[in-house]
């Protein structure tokens, strides 16, 4: 009698663990965490970069240019300068700051022709990544988020401008 019980409070014990795992699993889908995690932060990003870039507008009346007066074309943010009285270029200098890419996505670029300022970022396509700029594709207008895909990369456009 003394095994049979053993080997019960054995099953039983194994039945409760199983049952906790699964529990444990769906109520913490790290995925899932990780996902709002990096929308939070990404949304962050958009909002910094755009104000940076806006203040720039404002103190200047010029969106952000190269250092040799050119516009922006596919030119690193952080390089950009503020056409200032005193220029200074958006890498940190008085008070400007182009955070640095999450994980996964490539540098912040800007490109300006003559009817648009916006900033560009890319990752791949079958990334967690891509489903954040999925779901943000929702929250913003069509005229300012612009999503698009060559197959391997997904390219996100800001728009600032147009």
């Amino acid at each position: 009698m003394k095994k049979a019980f053993s080997l019960l409070e054995i099953l039983l014990t194994i039945t409760l663990s199983g049952v906790m795992v699964v529990l444990f699993v769906n109520y913490f889908d790290m995925n899932t965490l990780s996902k709002q995690n990096t929308k939070s932060q990404f949304q962050s990003h958009l909002s910094i970069i755009t104000a940076t870039i806006l203040q720039c507008k404002e103190l200047s009346n010029i969106m952000p240019i190269q250092a040799d007066g050119s516009l922006a074309d596919a030119t690193l943010l952080d390089t950009l300068e503020c056409n200032t009285s005193t220029p200074y270029e958006l890498d940190g200098d008085r008070g400007a700051f182009i955070p640095e890419p999450l994980r996964g996505f490539t540098n912040y670029k800007a490109t300006q022709n003559t009817s648009a300022f916006y900033f560009t970022t890319t990752t791949e396509l079958n990334s967690n990544n891509y489903k954040v700029l999925q779901e943000l594709k929702d929250i913003y207008s069509t005229k300012q988020y612009q999503l698009t895909d060559d197959g391997s990369t997904a390219t996100l456009n800001f728009y600032l401008s147009r």
